[in-house]
Protein backbone atom coordinates (compact mmCIF):
# COMPACT_ATOMS: atom_id res chain seq x y z
CA UNK A 1 0.00 0.00 0.00
CA UNK A 2 2.60 2.05 1.05
CA UNK A 3 4.91 1.55 -2.30
CA UNK A 4 1.57 2.55 -4.60
CA UNK A 5 1.04 5.69 -2.46
CA UNK A 6 4.46 6.73 -3.33
CA UNK A 7 4.09 5.90 -7.03
CA UNK A 8 0.90 7.78 -6.91
CA UNK A 9 2.71 11.28 -5.45
CA UNK A 10 5.62 10.28 -8.04
CA UNK A 11 3.25 10.71 -10.86
CA UNK A 12 1.42 13.65 -8.85
CA UNK A 13 4.51 15.64 -8.84
CA UNK A 14 5.81 14.77 -12.86
CA UNK A 15 2.39 15.92 -13.74
CA UNK A 16 3.01 19.08 -12.44
CA UNK A 17 6.87 19.81 -12.48
CA UNK A 18 5.70 19.30 -16.53
CA UNK A 19 2.66 21.86 -16.14
CA UNK A 20 5.13 24.49 -14.27
CA UNK A 21 7.75 23.71 -17.54
CA UNK A 22 4.87 24.28 -20.21
CA UNK A 23 3.48 27.30 -18.79
CA UNK A 24 7.18 28.80 -18.74
CA UNK A 25 8.12 27.96 -22.00
CA UNK A 26 4.91 29.27 -23.54
CA UNK A 27 4.29 32.73 -21.99
CA UNK A 28 8.22 33.69 -20.98
CA UNK A 29 11.14 33.18 -22.29
CA UNK A 30 14.17 32.98 -20.14
CA UNK A 31 17.02 36.24 -20.41
CA UNK A 32 18.95 35.79 -23.19
CA UNK A 33 22.27 37.62 -22.71
CA UNK A 34 25.75 38.03 -24.12
CA UNK A 35 28.65 40.16 -23.81
CA UNK A 36 31.27 39.24 -26.64
CA UNK A 37 32.36 40.56 -30.17
CA UNK A 38 30.55 40.65 -33.61
CA UNK A 39 31.89 39.63 -36.79
CA UNK A 40 29.28 39.99 -38.83
CA UNK A 41 25.04 39.21 -37.02
CA UNK A 42 23.70 37.70 -34.19
CA UNK A 43 19.61 36.88 -34.13
CA UNK A 44 17.75 36.02 -31.27
CA UNK A 45 14.44 34.33 -31.94
CA UNK A 46 11.23 36.06 -30.57
CA UNK A 47 7.99 34.73 -29.50
CA UNK A 48 5.10 35.59 -31.49
CA UNK A 49 2.23 37.74 -29.83
CA UNK A 50 4.64 38.87 -27.20
CA UNK A 51 5.98 42.05 -25.56
CA UNK A 52 10.47 42.79 -26.02
CA UNK A 53 12.02 44.34 -23.05
CA UNK A 54 16.13 44.74 -22.52
CA UNK A 55 18.71 46.76 -24.06
CA UNK A 56 21.79 46.31 -26.77
CA UNK A 57 24.59 48.31 -26.13
CA UNK A 58 28.11 48.15 -28.58
CA UNK A 59 31.12 50.32 -28.56
CA UNK A 60 30.51 50.69 -32.22
CA UNK A 61 27.56 51.10 -34.34
CA UNK A 62 25.29 48.59 -35.12
CA UNK A 63 21.88 47.94 -36.81
CA UNK A 64 18.91 46.06 -35.16
CA UNK A 65 16.00 44.57 -36.88
CA UNK A 66 13.00 42.95 -36.71
CA UNK A 67 11.80 41.12 -39.61
CA UNK A 68 10.94 37.44 -40.52
CA UNK A 69 13.27 34.89 -41.69
CA UNK A 70 12.92 35.39 -44.91
CA UNK A 71 13.37 39.13 -44.51
CA UNK A 72 17.13 38.05 -42.76
CA UNK A 73 18.07 35.78 -45.69
CA UNK A 74 17.49 38.74 -48.01
CA UNK A 75 19.57 41.33 -45.99
CA UNK A 76 22.37 38.52 -45.28
CA UNK A 77 22.28 38.05 -49.30
CA UNK A 78 22.51 42.11 -49.87
CA UNK A 79 18.75 41.98 -50.78
CA UNK A 80 16.18 44.50 -50.63
CA UNK A 81 14.26 43.46 -47.16
CA UNK A 82 11.21 44.32 -45.00
CA UNK A 83 11.14 44.78 -41.29
CA UNK A 84 8.99 45.28 -38.65
CA UNK A 85 11.23 47.62 -36.52
CA UNK A 86 14.62 48.94 -36.94
CA UNK A 87 16.88 51.02 -35.61
CA UNK A 88 20.06 51.82 -38.02
CA UNK A 89 23.44 53.43 -37.06
CA UNK A 90 23.08 52.98 -33.57
CA UNK A 91 25.14 52.47 -30.40
CA UNK A 92 22.36 51.73 -28.08
CA UNK A 93 19.08 50.20 -28.55
CA UNK A 94 16.25 50.21 -25.10
CA UNK A 95 13.43 48.13 -25.81
CA UNK A 96 10.73 49.00 -23.93
CA UNK A 97 7.68 46.76 -24.38
CA UNK A 98 8.22 46.46 -27.96
CA UNK A 99 4.92 44.69 -29.54
CA UNK A 100 6.14 41.29 -31.54
CA UNK A 101 3.18 40.13 -33.90
CA UNK A 102 2.34 36.83 -34.00
CA UNK A 103 4.28 35.34 -36.43
CA UNK A 104 8.41 33.64 -36.80
CA UNK A 105 9.97 36.71 -35.87
CA UNK A 106 13.71 37.35 -34.93
CA UNK A 107 15.67 40.31 -33.56
CA UNK A 108 19.03 40.49 -35.53
CA UNK A 109 21.64 43.05 -34.91
CA UNK A 110 24.23 43.79 -37.59
CA UNK A 111 27.55 44.78 -37.15
CA UNK A 112 28.15 47.90 -39.03
CA UNK A 113 31.60 48.66 -38.74
CA UNK A 114 35.02 47.20 -38.87
CA UNK A 115 36.99 47.09 -35.42
CA UNK A 116 34.53 46.33 -33.43
CA UNK A 117 35.27 45.49 -29.56
CA UNK A 118 32.32 43.88 -27.49
CA UNK A 119 28.18 43.89 -27.78
CA UNK A 120 26.07 43.50 -24.53
CA UNK A 121 22.60 42.06 -24.83
CA UNK A 122 19.84 41.69 -22.32
CA UNK A 123 16.03 40.16 -23.92
CA UNK A 124 13.30 39.47 -22.21
CA UNK A 125 10.50 38.20 -24.44
CA UNK A 126 7.06 37.94 -22.34
CA UNK A 127 3.94 36.43 -23.72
Amino acid sequence: MKARSLVFGLVVLMVALAGVVYYSFNHYSFNYEWKTNLNDYREYRLIGDSTLNGYIKADREVSVYILTKEDFKRLKEGEPFRYYRAWEHVKAVELNDVRIPDGDYLLVIKNEENGMQWISVKLVDKK
